[in-house]
């Protein structure tokens, strides 16, 4: 690969981690909207929108991350009204960064190149872009995962 597929100010990615381990408390899953621009391949992320925001309830309901047709609808709502784009998703898994069965069969979002991070251990332990595991959905229920240095080749902190 040699481009990133996302790029992130490091301040943005700490503020981030340390939310998604705050959120989730070390004993749930939690996760974000990963929002900023998307320019052909590239995409530059300026901001999160936790997933709690828009489906405070969710937690509730389910011991994983799951959205009801009105809390999606919530999401990009708040995307349009500030005029920026879902360009990826994040969420903790309580072990490694690999992808559940339902993370392969539901993407957040199922366009071909949508990128999803997950962050091992809820988040905890300062996890860096080598800790995590990037996959990129192809389309057609198909994915590529990068861990290791490609996961952090594909996450370029900045």
């Amino acid at each position: 690969m040699s481009r990133p597929l996302l790029k992130m100010p490091r301040a943005l990615y700490g503020n981030l981690v340390a939310d998604l381990a705050r959120s989730g408390a070390g004993v749930a899953e939690s996760g974000a909207f990963l929002l900023g621009t998307l320019d052909g391949d590239e995409r530059q992320v300026t901001g999160y929108l936790p997933y709690e925001a828009v489906a405070a309830q969710s937690r509730r309901r389910h011991a994983y991350v799951a959205f009801t047709a009105e809390e999606m609808a919530r999401a990009w709502d708040y995307c349009y009204r500030n005029k920026v784009q879902v360009v990826a998703d994040v969420h903790t898994h309580p072990g490694g960064p690999m992808q559940s069965l339902s993370d392969r069969a539901h993407p957040i979002v199922s366009l071909a190149g949508h990128v999803a991070l997950i962050v091992p251990r809820f988040a905890l332990r300062n996890p860096q872009p080598a800790d995590l595991g990037v996959h990129q959905f192809l389309g057609g229920g198909h994915w590529r995962s990068l861990f290791g240095a490609d996961a952090a080749r594909a996450l370029q902190l900045t």
